[in-house]
């Protein structure tokens, strides 16, 4: 087993611990917009809560089986996230185990920012899917179609790409580097 620094293992713990904080904060964003939406003339909650692509009172005037049809088109989307975060957890537990190149952390890495990126590219899907359930519920006869993508949305998307390529580098490097023991 390998040593590392309580600094190392401290920023582990803290990066599990806002991972989780992340993801059951964005669940319970999702739970309160489906099941309690602001309504026509006020609020339920200090702030206004709603989904991306709809308007922060689109919900408000739907039943509760209209919202949880369209909050189910989310559900893939959590599910990846979710997923994600419990990989990223493995691999941050791996870390303070001081097991950093070690096949399974490297494949977490993998995992994580594998889903990480289909996470990212189904909450853009569900988004014009959102809108698109919401037209068709209200009756709207004419659809306006409009792409919303971000440069930040980019960004994310590069940066869960490039975590992806790196983590394959690493399992590459790593089997080149038992190859080479199995010859020497």
């Amino acid at each position: 087993m390998n040593e590392i620094s309580p600094a190392i293992r401290r920023l582990c713990r803290y990066i599990r611990v806002g991972g989780a904080v992340f993801v059951f904060g964005v669940i319970a964003i999702y739970l309160l917009t489906w099941c309690w939406p602001a309504t026509a003339g006020g609020t339920h909650f200090v702030f206004k809560l709603h989904l991306g692509g709809l308007p922060a009172n689109a919900l408000a005037d739907l039943s509760l089986s209209d919202r949880l049809l369209i909050g189910a088109i989310s559900l893939p989307y959590l599910a990846a996230l979710v997923w994600a975060f419990y990989q990223l957890d493995r691999m941050l537990r791996g870390f303070e185990r001081g097991e950093f190149f070690e096949r399974e952390t490297v494949g977490q890495l993998r995992a994580f920012s594998g889903y990480l990126l289909l996470a990212k590219l189904l909450s853009l899907l569900a988004m014009h899917a959102r809108v698109g359930a919401l037209v068709h519920l209200l009756g709207q006869e004419r659809i306006h179609t409009m792409v919303n993508l971000s440069s930040d949305d980019m960004a994310v998307l590069l940066m869960c790409a490039l975590f992806f390529l790196i983590a394959r580098m690493m399992e590459e490097g790593r089997r080149l580097a038992e190859e080479n023991r199995e010859f020497i």
